[in-house]
């Protein structure tokens, strides 16, 4: 084992904390193992005798901008919706959007899990440009083959994806005003294909750009493959559990499903931006424990009061803005169903339950609940049908919801080992 942290006393600490608590060796067998496996001449440097520093905020404030780009590339599904579908058939850019979604969120996940989760997380894109760039076009390949709506598919991806990356460097307020020039193209009546082609065209070069001038190379590693596969699989499920529902209408009911998303698009951003304060509370929170203690519940932990607080600004704020954008139904041409603010509100609440047993290591626990909730959607759209627009969406979002609060109940009121190496020792 090799410490990180180059402060002979506390890494004895640390390793002692991973002996026990992933090898169950006994606390004392630990700690002498531990002292064994440092390394005699370790010689402190000035940065790495500093205490120990919670989550790098700057990770923590990109979440905003990247909040920001993602309700952008909403509102940007809604303005472009009715132009879409009307040259290209609401069928056509229905299907389009069912495979577009689940691919964009596989990848946004996947290169958030290895790349963008670190601090130089563009610099690690830089240094894998050549193997990302054949995954890019092998995706891009597969897609265009699809007859009809393959294109408008790839495309859709291409832009969405490069959003993400765009907004990670800084330049999302561009993207937007990239994507709302395309709005203005559109509704003038500019061809969809050639428009969208020049959009795309312009987020690649961008993305290229913001990546190739990111700065030189860290020694900062990227986050395990593995990992990143797993991550890239639950962004799968969870957009095939926002499409599986045929009754939201994407690509038929104009701008409607999209707007009714963005309420809770706007809970999830800010719940998820709370949750970050686990990262420093955690570990505040264990000092002082013994280890022979650390698996037991902690009177008056932190990370059930977070998680409560974030899960209470999503609900508070999804409700708000739907009560909002439902009283401006009118305007927004029948966005007034509230099922469906219902559904979409069901959904984030379960992206945002399986995003975090995701970052703390349940990853089984985390595909079982995406899995399941996609499973529950399907069969009620096959055998129950639609009462109500989104209620498999709905229906299948509490299953996988119930389903996540499963390991997270017991293990946040009892923070213990696991949780405390999960966020502290990477």
């Amino acid at each position: 084992m090799h410490a990180r942290l180059g402060r002979p006393a506390q890494d004895v600490l640390e390793l002692a904390v991973v002996l026990e608590a992933w090898g169950g060796i006994a606390t004392v067998t630990a700690l002498g193992l531990g002292a064994g496996a440092l390394p005699h001449d370790a010689q402190p440097t000035p940065e790495q005798s500093a205490r120990w520093a919670p989550a790098d905020h700057a990770i923590r404030e990109s979440v905003v901008p990247e909040g920001v780009t993602l309700l952008l590339a909403i509102l940007a599904i809604a303005a472009w919706a009715g132009p879409l579908g009307r040259q290209l058939g609401p069928a056509t850019l229905g299907r389009a959007l069912s495979v577009a979604l689940p691919v964009t969120l596989s990848l946004q996940w996947m290169i958030r899990s290895r790349y963008l989760s670190r601090q130089a997380g563009l610099r690690l894109l830089a240094a894998d440009r050549v193997p990302l760039s054949l995954l890019a076009a092998a995706i891009g390949t597969l897609l265009l083959l699809l007859p009809g709506f393959g294109p408008i598919a790839a495309m859709l991806v291409a832009i969405w994806v490069g959003g993400t990356v765009l907004s990670r460097r800084g330049w999302g307020l561009a993207y937007g005003a990239l994507l709302i020039a395309e709005a203005v193209g559109l509704a003038a009546g500019l061809a969809a294909d050639l428009s969208l082609g020049a959009v795309t065209l312009a987020t690649t070069i961008a993305v290229a750009a913001a990546v190739g001038t990111a700065g030189a190379a860290s020694g900062e590693l990227p986050g395990r493959m593995a990992r990143a596969l797993v991550a890239a699989l639950l962004g799968a499920l969870l957009g095939g559990l926002l499409v599986g529902d045929t009754s939201l209408g994407w690509g038929i009911h104009g701008a409607f499903p999209a707007l009714a998303l963005v309420p809770s698009v706007i809970g999830s951003v800010w719940g998820g931006y709370h949750l970050w304060a686990l990262h420093d509370e955690i570990p505040r929170g264990l000092r002082g424990v013994s280890l022979a203690h650390a698996g037991g519940r902690i009177a008056h932990g932190p990370a059930a009061g977070i998680v409560i607080g974030a899960l209470a600004r999503l609900v508070g704020i999804t409700t708000f803005l739907s009560a909002l954008v439902l009283s401006a139904g009118f305007w927004t041409r029948g966005t007034d169903d509230l099922s469906l603010f219902v559904a979409f509100g069901c959904a984030a609440l379960l992206c945002l339950l399986v995003s975090l047993l995701e970052s703390l290591g349940y990853l089984r626990w985390a595909l079982l609940s995406g899995a399941a909730g996609l499973a529950a959607e399907l069969g009620m759209n096959r055998w129950a049908g639609a009462p109500v627009p989104g209620a498999g969406l709905i229906a299948g979002s509490v299953v996988g919801t119930l389903i996540a609060g499963v390991p997270l109940t017991g293990r946040l009121r009892s923070p213990g080992r696991m949780l405390a190496t999960a966020l502290w020792i990477k």
